[in-house]
This record gives C-alpha cells, structure tokens and sequence, in this order.
C-alpha cells in the first residue's frame, strides 16, 4: 500500500483551546447569522456555554474582514479575504484584576501550518477578544500579514 495516500492534514495543537470549528461548519455559521437558526447553529458547533460569544466574535470578525475586502486583493499577492474559508479556534485568557477573555482566532484554514513556518503567502487572520464578564468585544485584530 503507498504511504503517501494516507497521509493525513496535520492538524494544528492550541495551547488551553476550549474548541475548533472547522472551517466545514463556518459557511453555515455566517449564512445563520441574523436569522432564527444562528442559536441552534452556534450552540451545535461550540455549546450552549459558548455559543452567544462565537456570535459576538463572528460578527466582530466579519466587520473586520467586510471592511479589508478590497484592499486586500491589491496586496502583494492578493488575498481574497473571506471568512468562510477559516477555522476558529478560542481559548480563554485570564488577567490579575479578574478580567476574563475569550479569544477567537479565525484563521484560513487551507495550510495554517505553513503560514506558522513562514511560508503562506495567501493565509490570513483575525483575532477577537470577549470580555466573558461584560458579554462584549473587547478588541478586534487582524490580519497578521
């Protein structure tokens, strides 16, 4: 049997991560959004626990992403900035004065492991921080290039 046939994507270890969405499920995450079945997606997906703050995130997210579309694609190379090609990924960061963050990681997800070796020159990402406690965005970064 030929080895390279069941090679499998490696896939990427987050330090503390409370859960992945692979980027399979993100399509029907952002067609959700503002119709009645972005609850029960969301909660599918990460739990009823994390569910409003993927939400959050997602929209958070997208803004950010709507907002670099067109400068995106005079990038050097272009980069077609679409969130429907990421995975996400959130972990929770805690502070000395009791501040609670969730932190979303949306990255395009079609080799994130080169981009990790400095080698994706199409990858991008955009982070958003929750305040668990307030139920808002804390900030919203990205992308890394």
């Amino acid at each position: 049997m030929d080895s390279a046939n069941n090679v499998q994507p490696k896939k990427i270890q987050f330090n503390r991560s409370l859960f992945t969405v692979d980027r399979q499920y993100v399509p029907a995450l952002l067609k959700s959004l503002h119709t009645e079945q972005e609850d029960a997606i969301a909660e599918q997906l990460v739990g009823a626990d994390y569910a409003l703050y993927l939400l959050l995130a997602v929209e958070a997210a997208q803004q950010r992403a709507n907002a670099l579309v067109e400068i995106a694609l005079h990038w050097s190379p272009p980069v077609d900035i679409d969130l429907a090609l990421c995975s996400i990924n959130c972990k929770e960061e805690h502070f000395s004065d009791g501040t609670k963050l969730l932190v979303f990681w949306f990255y395009e997800a079609s080799d994130p492991n080169n981009w990790m070796e400095g080698f994706g020159e199409k990858f991008f990402d955009f982070t958003v921080e929750i305040d668990f406690d307030q139920l808002s965005v804390y900030s919203v970064k990205g992308p890394s290039r």
